[in-house]
């Protein structure tokens, strides 16, 4: 397990690049993945769709996020990010780092650690964090473990969506039957919306086999 709730006051950041030809090349783009990071966490607007189409041909589906942040404030933030720790391997390069100049992060309860062989304890039980939305997101493999990662992220970013406050639209649901002779379609659509503050991930979790990734993520709507 990777704990990476705050230290100081200040909140941690796992920043991933991918193998490269240059180590060093890998050290920036990770440290920019951290710098992105931060940027959400200051202010992110997230979207998600999920869009189901039945007809009598068959069933056809939109599963979407999408997120928006400042870019340009993420690229202003490298300067600011300092790396705690570096790891490579022959996957790529992991820093461990904060961001300076940022809001403070939560109060947040600290995490038991997992028992040898066992996941931990907040996958099924997550932590209540005081004015603020926890999820838990899960993946399964990507082709590289920054996709991993994020998707898992994904998936916890749309659990706090829809468990965001009364300006989230949660579930609107949209059925249209258009029956000609034999042709029936069934549309369903689930949406939801928010703009949020403070998204980060506290913790990530990957199985024993590799076959599941884990996240932690708390958030509170602006």
């Amino acid at each position: 397990m990777q704990d990476l709730s705050p230290r100081d006051g200040q909140a941690v950041f796992l920043g991933v690049s991918a193998r490269l030809r240059n180590r060093d090349a890998e050290q920036e783009a990770a440290v920019l993945h951290v710098a992105e990071q931060a940027s959400r966490f200051v202010r992110f607007y997230a979207e998600y769709r999920y869009i189901t189409k039945t007809t009598t041909g068959g069933t056809g589906y939109l599963d979407d996020i999408i997120g928006r942040w400042d870019a340009e404030y993420a690229d202003s933030l490298v300067e600011s990010v300092e790396v705690m720790r570096t790891v490579q391997d022959h996957e790529g390069t992991y820093v461990y780092a904060r961001v300076h100049g940022i809001p403070a992060p939560p109060d947040v309860p600290r995490l038991e650690p997992a028992p040898p062989n066992k996941p931990p304890r907040w996958i099924s039980s997550p932590p209540v964090v005081s004015g603020y939305i926890t999820a838990v997101g899960i993946s399964t493999p990507s082709h590289r473990i920054r996709d991993s990662l994020d998707r898992a992220d994904q998936d916890a970013l749309k659990e706090i969506l829809f468990k965001a406050g009364t300006t989230v639209r949660m579930i609107e649901e949209i059925r249209d039957r258009d029956r000609r002779g034999t042709t029936h379609s069934v549309v369903t659509s689930q949406e939801a919306s928010a703009t949020l503050r403070n998204f980060y991930v506290l913790a990530r979790y990957i199985s024993p086999d590799g076959r599941y990734y884990y996240s932690l993520a708390v958030a509170r709507e602006e």
